[in-house]
C-alpha cells in the first residue's frame, strides 16, 4: 500500500526583507576630501611665496632709489682738493774740513808734576796704602816705613818744579809737618818698560 503524500507545512514563514533600501551593488564610490584640502594648502603657499616676493621687491626699489637720488639735507660734498706740493731739493752743504785738534805731548817734566801732586796729596792725608800704590816696586815696602819716620798730622806739604833728566827726577817739597815747617825732595824714577813712579822722598824741619 502506498502512504499518503504529506500535507502542507503551516509552521513555514517567509523571511524578513527591507525592501525600502537600494541594492549595495552598482553605487558609485564616495569622494576622499584629503586630495582637495592637500590642493587648497598648495595654492595658499603659491600666493603667500608671490606676495612676500611682490613686498621684498619693492623695498630693494625704494632702497635703491633713496641712495641714487639723496635728499638736500644729506647731501655729501665732495672733498676739498689738496694742493700737490713738489718736493724742494735739499741744497748741497760743503762740509767744513775738521781741523784736528792740537794735542800737547806728555812731557816727563808734566807726567812727573802729576805724580808728585798725586803723591803729596796721600801724605797730607796721611794714607800710607795711597803712597804706596804710586811707589816703585822696590820702594812699596819702603815709602809706608818712611811716612811713619818723617811725616805726622798736621801735615801741608806742595810740589816745586821737576828737574832732572828722563829716568830721573827730583821734585822739591816745603811746607808743614807734625806742626813744624819742612823742606825736601821726591825722587820719581822711570826705566822702561816700568811706568813712572815714587822712588823715595825725604824732609827735614827747618828752623
Amino acid at each position: 500500500m502506498s502512504s499518503p503524500p504529506p500535507g502542507p507545512n503551516y509552521s513555514w514563514q517567509p523571511e524578513n526583507r527591507d525592501y525600502k533600501s537600494a541594492p549595495t551593488y552598482g553605487q558609485p564610490p564616495k569622494k576622499s576630501r584629503a586630495g582637495l584640502i592637500i590642493a587648497l594648502i598648495v595654492i595658499f603657499i603659491v600666493v603667500a611665496l608671490g606676495a612676500v616676493g611682490v613686498l621684498v621687491q619693492r623695498l630693494v626699489s625704494t632702497h635703491q632709489n633713496s641712495t641714487a637720488n639723496p635728499g638736500p639735507g644729506t647731501s655729501v660734498a665732495p672733498p676739498p682738493a689738496t694742493k700737490t706740493t713738489r718736493p724742494t731739493a735739499p741744497k748741497p752743504t760743503t762740509p767744513k774740513p775738521s781741523t784736528p785738534a792740537k794735542t800737547t805731548p806728555a812731557t816727563p817734566a808734566t807726567s812727573a808734576a802729576a805724580l808728585g801732586q798725586q803723591f803729596v796729596a796721600q801724605l797730607n792725608a796721611n794714607n800710607s796704602k795711597g803712597a804706596a800704590a804710586l811707589a816703585c816696586k822696590s820702594s812699596e815696602q819702603l815709602i809706608p816705613l818712611l811716612m811713619r819716620a818723617l811725616v805726622g798730622p798736621p801735615t801741608n806739604l806742595t810740589t816745586g818744579t821737576p828737574t832732572g833728566q828722563t829716568t830721573t827726577l827730583v821734585i822739591p817739597l816745603s811746607g808743614t809737618s807734625k806742626g813744624a815747617k819742612v823742606t825736601g825732595v821726591l825722587v820719581l824714577t822711570k826705566l822702561a818698560p816700568a811706568p813712572l813712579c815714587v822712588q823715595a822722598f825725604q824732609i827735614t824741619t827747618t828752623h
